[in-house]
């Protein structure tokens, strides 16, 4: 029997942030490299309806840009939300503000072909993951598989009875289309959050963050767990668990983490002057000053305080003379600071083009303040440099040690 290599995560809009690819392709490489078998499972029954609802990217303009599906999820696990018009329209706005190549109506018709209105989201979710890496060596699994649900109750229903009167269980219930947190009264029965009791035989059952990692290790017999830095985390603290149910942990082995260097990066690194290495880990505000500062030599920080210190000197000396300086300092104060404000718009203007390519940087690199794997979606890759092909480049430049690529056209 193979070993299996599993990699999970909460399905998104598009296939999700750029993480989750990292994901798939590691437990793809290392199931080739111990001879193995690849499993993704995409996570359905998670109800944070507004972790997944939103798609950010950079339009046609270079802009940092986000669409979201604004509908009201009735707290349904989010693969039982269903396509409407609404999403096709995003998808639509999505494809049609990105900078136009010869991928990007093929994209748009593979998307399109997946997120079809009556649709479950987690439905187009997997026939998406099918058409990206359907030329992988991968197989494709939802909790939903009445197999799993089968097994996983069994487990689930054990892990309901340890529960402590009074406490929340380590699982949910699926109520409709509904995830229901369960709790255990103090005279053993269990109920909803709002009393309504619950006979668990006659009800799915559902894993939460404590009890997912067992059922699917016990199900898949798994040998190795791709996981992302606060999976790690938590897994490694599942060991009790993992004890009480009787079942073999599989080993954990961290994901790629990546950030995709496009060539207008590298050539506006050139341009400013910044080293990659200052682009990922300064903020907006600070790369800015920094730019400014070398290629103009004004120094906003530096002048702003000067200012302030002369002023606050001058006022001194006046109030020591016997001035009463109170009308004074107001006035004084507002016009250094107007004046101030205008050499700062003037330098800005001056280098309007230079701040610009310091934007677009940190926008690409760091969108929003955070790592470019967490916000982006593959498909703003796929449209620049390669649609489909490119995944197939990810893989072959898969390395779990790497932590920048450089994207050739």
């Amino acid at each position: 029997m193979k070993k299996i290599i599993i990699t999970g995560q909460q399905i998104g809009l598009l296939g999700g942030p750029l993480y989750t690819v990292y994901k798939v392709l590691g437990a793809v490489r290392f199931a080739a490299d111990i001879d193995g078998e690849a499993v993704y499972w995409l996570e359905t029954n998670d109800a944070d309806f507004s972790e997944i609802n939103h798609i950010d990217y950079l339009d046609a303009e270079g802009k940092l840009k986000t669409l979201t599906w604004d509908i009201d999820s009735r707290g349904y696990s989010c693969g039982l939300i269903e396509v409407d018009d609404a999403l096709v329209a995003l998808l639509d706005t999505f494809f049609s503000t990105l900078r136009q190549t010869a991928f990007t109506p093929v994209l748009k018709e593979m998307a399109l072909a997946c997120y079809v209105p009556g649709r479950t989201l987690g439905e187009a979710s997997v026939s998406l993951a099918e058409a990206l890496y359907g030329f992988l060596d991968l197989s494709f699994f939802t909790p939903a598989e009445k197999g799993f649900r089968e097994f996983s109750h069994i487990i689930l229903l054990r892990e309901a009875g340890r529960t402590e009167p009074g406490r929340q269980c380590n699982l949910f219930c699926l109520s409709g289309k509904r995830r229901e947190a369960l709790f255990k009264t103090a005279s053993g029965e269990y109920s909803f959050r709002d009393g309504t009791i619950v006979e668990l035989e006659i009800h799915d059952l559902l894993p939460n963050v404590k009890t997912r990692n067992v059922c699917q290790d016990a199900y898949f017999n798994a040998h190795t767990y791709i996981a992302g830095p606060g999976e790690i985390k938590y897994t490694a603290e599942l060991d009790p668990e993992y004890r009480f149910h009787g079942v073999e942990k599989a080993a954990v082995k961290p994901r790629m983490s990546l950030t995709l260097i496009e060539p207008r990066v590298n050539r506006l690194l050139k341009k400013t002057g910044l080293a990659l290495a200052e682009a990922l880990s300064l903020d907006k505000a600070a790369l800015q000053q920094k730019v400014l500062k070398e290629k103009s030599g004004f120094d906003f920080k530096e002048t702003k305080q000067e200012a302030d210190a002369l002023t606050g000197a001058y006022l001194e000396k006046l109030k020591n003379l016997g001035l009463e300086t109170k009308e004074i300092s107001g006035l004084l104060r507002g016009s250094v600071k107007q004046a101030y404000g205008k050499k700062r718009a003037a330098e800005k203007e001056k280098h309007e083009q230079l701040i610009d390519s310091v934007q677009y940087l940190a926008d690409n690199l760091k969108p929003f303040g955070k790592k470019q794997e967490r916000v982006f979606n593959v498909f703003y890759y796929m449209n620049l440099f390669g649609g489909e092909e490119f995944i197939q480049s990810l893989y072959e430049n898969y390395d779990f040690s790497r932590t920048t690529l450089e994207i050739e056209r």
